[in-house]
């Protein structure tokens, strides 16, 4: 399937990765001289800190960005531990996840999509696996209007079981651009896996066995931002869990 590149491949070329060398060594020294950093700073709940976990990743990560070819396993691997914890270790985590998704969607994903995502994210984790009992569809807006910036990313997506595997499937059914440009697939789809990892690690259960198909949604050719389809994505997972009944597997 034919698509045009997307615009952000230029800041993961060979050339554009040697600057993000500062950045995580930056992030790395950061991390030895306050330690405290290894958690979010507004989390007074936690005491435990994730500083030399933080660390290991970004040294993952400088190992793959001076290669002028990384390999595309070690990215997909590096991809999937830093999804995990995101939101729940500390915001450098964070900022490493998102570089390293961008990463992903054009070394391993974008010139070869054929509009499925499938994940086993969940690989040695201890919580029990659930899907869903019965299809759902749910219906994500996040829609604003101010005075300075308006936003509107919309989404719809189907949750129905997937028993063949273990596997977490997303497809994207959407019919052409005059719904959701293709520029905003990996945003919206980074989106329903951000919500479904939320909402897994606050119930501690693995949702998986899953077939998530985004058929439906809508964009605004001045006011749509990719960032606006992920919040939507995830407004669209907290719909679900109103609604949804998840059976063990």
């Amino acid at each position: 399937m034919n698509r045009k590149q997307l615009y952000w491949a230029k800041d993961y070329t060979y050339e554009a990765r040697q600057k993000k060398i500062g950045w995580l060594n930056e992030i790395i020294e950061s991390l030895h001289e306050q330690p405290e950093l290894g958690k979010y700073e507004d989390d007074e709940d936690s005491e435990e800190l994730f500083t030399q976990e933080t660390i290991t990743v970004a040294q993952r990560l400088m190992k793959l960005v001076i290669q002028e070819e990384p390999n595309k396993q070690d990215i997909r691997e590096l991809y999937i531990l830093l999804k995990i914890y995101k939101h729940i270790r500390n915001s450098a985590w964070d900022d490493i996840c998102k570089y390293v998704e961008n990463l992903h969607w054009v070394v391993n994903i974008w010139e070869t999509f054929q509009n499925v995502i499938e994940l086993d994210i969940w690989h040695g984790c201890e919580y029990q696996r659930y899907s869903i009992k019965e299809p759902l569809i749910t219906e994500g807006k996040f829609i604003r209007g101010s005075s300075s910036i308006d936003h509107h990313g919309h989404i719809v997506f189907k949750l129905e079981q997937n028993l063949e595997d273990n596997q977490i499937k997303i497809i994207w059914q959407i019919p052409n651009e005059t719904v959701i440009p293709d520029e905003y697939i990996p945003e919206s789809i980074e989106g329903i896996i951000d919500g479904l990892l939320k909402y897994s690690h606050l119930e501690k259960k693995a949702f998986s066995s899953l077939k998530i198909t985004v058929f439906n949604g809508s964009y605004h050719e001045y006011h749509s931002r990719e960032s606006d389809y992920r919040l939507a994505a995830c407004i669209a997972w907290r719909n679900a869990l109103e609604n949804a009944e998840f059976i063990p597997l």
